[in-house]
């Protein structure tokens, strides 16, 4: 009976000591109070970064309107590029690590058009090792590494939200 009354404090302790210090699960407040409705503008609105930031909006219980008029603020994806450079070579000179390079700018426009926050970038880089003897399986990894780069990216553009709630005089999204 003791050892349960000690495993059940214990757990109580470390659960509140993590509550205590700000831990939370990746992605929670990610999305800033108040944002409720977000339109995303893109070249591509098929994107898979459109797609990702629409599914984690959407998860995060904010709308995405079809257009400007249906929301307050709009996101305006101006330029996304990717990159690959080789990164390092083996002694056969051959390539043994490329590097992912993923950019976007952006920025955030009022229902009326006034920027709210002005063109802005962010880049996610990713170095990975390139197996030239099984080139379908490094394709496959480049793949998954660019999925991870897009939520990063993602995660960034939230970021720059949260920081937008918090410039004095601004409008609260």
């Amino acid at each position: 009976m003791k050892h349960r009354f000690r495993i059940a404090c214990l757990t109580l302790a470390a659960a509140l000591a993590l509550s205590a210090c700000g831990w939370q699960l990746r992605g929670e407040g990610m999305i800033p109070d108040g944002l409720t409705t977000l339109h995303i503008s893109s070249r591509d609105p098929h994107s898979p970064l459109v797609t990702e930031l629409t599914r984690t909006l959407k998860s995060a219980n904010v709308a995405v309107a079809n257009s400007a008029t249906e929301a307050p603020y709009t996101l305006v994806i101006a330029a996304q590029r990717s990159g690959v450079r080789t990164a390092t070579v083996n002694a056969n000179a051959r390539i043994s690590e490329q590097e992912l390079r993923e950019e976007v700018e952006f920025l955030i426009l009022d229902r009326d058009g006034a920027t709210l926050l002005p063109r802005s970038t962010v880049v996610v880089e990713r170095v990975f090792e390139y197996n030239e003897n099984n080139v379908l399986a490094t394709r496959d990894e480049e793949q998954l590494i660019r999925s991870e780069m897009r939520r990063d990216l993602v995660s960034q553009i939230l970021n720059r939200l949260r920081q937008f709630e918090d410039v004095p005089g601004a409008p609260a999204p």
